[in-house]
C-alpha cells in the first residue's frame, strides 16, 4: 500500500503498473509518487532522492500533505452509507 509510506512522510517508489489505484495516481500528481520501469531507473531513482536533500525533503513534505489532505474519507463514506440507509435489513 503505497499511502503505508506516505503517511510517514515518505516518498514512495513504485512499478510501471499504478494508474487503477488512485493513491498511487494522486502521489505522482503531488510529487511525491515516483513510477519506474526497470531496476536502472529505480537506482536512479534512489540515487536522486537519497543523494539531494532538497528533492527528497520536497518530496517527503508532498507526501505528507497528500495523506492529510485526503484524511476523513471513511467518515465521508460512512455518512453516506447511514444517510442513505444502505445497510438496512
Amino acid at each position: 500500500n503505497v499511502l503505508e509510506a506516505a503517511v510517514y512522510g515518505i516518498p514512495v517508489v513504485f512499478g510501471p503498473e499504478y494508474e487503477k489505484f488512485a493513491e498511487a495516481v494522486g502521489l505522482v500528481d503531488a510529487g511525491a509518487g515516483f513510477p519506474i520501469d526497470n531496476a536502472l531507473e529505480l537506482e536512479s531513482e534512489l540515487t536522486r532522492l537519497l543523494e539531494n536533500e532538497e528533492d527528497y525533503l520536497m518530496a517527503a513534505e508532498a507526501a505528507a500533505k497528500y495523506v492529510k489532505g485526503n484524511a476523513g474519507a471513511t467518515s465521508v463514506v460512512l455518512r453516506y452509507i447511514q444517510e442513505n440507509r444502505l445497510l438496512t435489513n
